[in-house]
């Protein structure tokens, strides 16, 4: 990796989730790029209009942008080789709907699995206040005590409670993990023999939280420690061949199991809370919870079902029906909003952070 005024600046935190999804396209896509250690104190990130999620990216130009699934569609567009949108409109859908629900679903027991289980904040929480100090001079200890108080603060109103991540982790996380486990074993990546969108979705929740926070880590090399050996795959991309995407004739059983897992709670929450502002999760045990959908939850569904709509066909159909999830996009084309342009540096103005801003301006993500 060379560094310089080609380089791309990411302003993020070495265990934050959509920091590390960035970073593991950059480095299979070979982009120049550097880290800064971010708290959200850049003012001129601010002043450009970053509205608090990480990571935020400055441009070798010198602009700013935000939100990982819309700068890595717009580097796709000056870095176009290799690909990591698929051509085929089946594969791509698929490939948009994995993404889909590992940045907007499985970050919530990735943050929840962190912050309320004690043997996981102590490593994964360190680590987080230690990047905290490079710029809030505080010492370690009492950096730990504020990214505690502030991140548990913004678990809440996306649906974690110290009370019910134990469903989260048995109901959703833990099953998420045997099904991509099972699939792993005989694909490289999720859609194939070389990564795509989705993967990288993947692998910043994996490097950030699953593989690296002891307790997840544990539930992963016995759930599905295929997953370990994806993440590692994409934190060395150098050393790795890749062959090609799967034929949309042969979608394998594995990820048909993908997508069916998606349905049990996540698609039936978010299509209807989309719907109505807020929809109610029952976990097997009896517990409910009902979670609002942000602004930006719901302007990311509308760009999903708009892509449905452009990318939608009989074969399409038939693979969300094998896996039983056709209705949550076939029902709902009515909602479809439209597929941005992705020419001009992202700055999505709805990307904010859960819970309370950090400090004043930016936040902990």
């Amino acid at each position: 990796m060379s560094f310089g005024k080609s380089s791309y600046r990411v302003y993020g935190m070495s265990q934050s989730y959509f920091t590390r999804k960035l970073t593991g396209y950059l480095e299979y896509k070979g982009i120049p790029y550097l880290v800064r250690r971010f708290a959200g104190g850049n003012r001129e990130a601010r002043d450009a209009g970053w509205p608090g999620a990480m990571p935020v990216v400055m441009t070798p130009t010198g602009e700013f942008m935000w939100d990982t699934t819309a700068m890595i569609h717009h580097l796709e567009l000056r870095f176009p080789e290799p690909r990591v949108l698929p051509v085929d409109p089946v594969i791509r859908f698929v490939d948009y709907a994995l993404e889909d629900a590992l940045d907007e679903w499985f970050y919530r027991p990735a943050v929840g699995s962190r912050w309320f289980y004690e043997e996981n904040h102590r490593v994964g929480g360190w680590e987080l206040a230690r990047d905290l100090t490079h710029e809030v001079k505080v010492s370690g200890d009492r950096a730990y005590e504020v990214v505690k108080a502030h991140v548990t603060a913004t678990c809440e109103p996306f649906g974690v409670t110290a009370a019910n991540i134990d469903s989260w982790i048995g109901e959703i996380l833990r099953p998420w993990l045997r099904v991509a486990g099972t699939h792993l074993g005989t694909h490289r990546y999720l859609l194939g023999a070389r990564p795509s969108i989705a993967d990288f979705a993947f692998f910043g929740g994996n490097a950030a939280h699953f593989i690296n926070d002891p307790l997840c880590r544990r539930w992963v090399d016995t759930d599905g420690p295929e997953i370990v050996a994806h993440t590692h795959r994409l934190m060395e991309p150098e050393d790795q061949e890749f062959g090609e995407w799967v034929a949309p004739g042969e979608l394998p059983e594995t990820l048909i199991a993908m997508l069916a897992e998606l349905g049990k709670v996540y698609l039936p929450w978010v299509s209807r809370a989309a719907v109505d502002g807020k929809a109610e999760i029952v976990f097997a045990n009896g517990q409910r919870i009902e979670i609002a959908v942000t602004p930006f939850l719901a302007e990311a569904r509308a760009i999903l079902l708009a892509r449905y709509v452009e990318l939608r066909s009989d074969a399409l159909d038939a693979v969300l029906e094998r896996a039983g999830i056709r209705t949550y996009f076939a029902d709902y084309v009515d909602k479809a909003g439209k597929v941005p342009s992705y020419e001009a540096p992202p700055r999505p103005p709805l990307n904010r952070p859960f819970g309370p801003p950090w400090e004043k301006d930016g936040a902990i993500r």
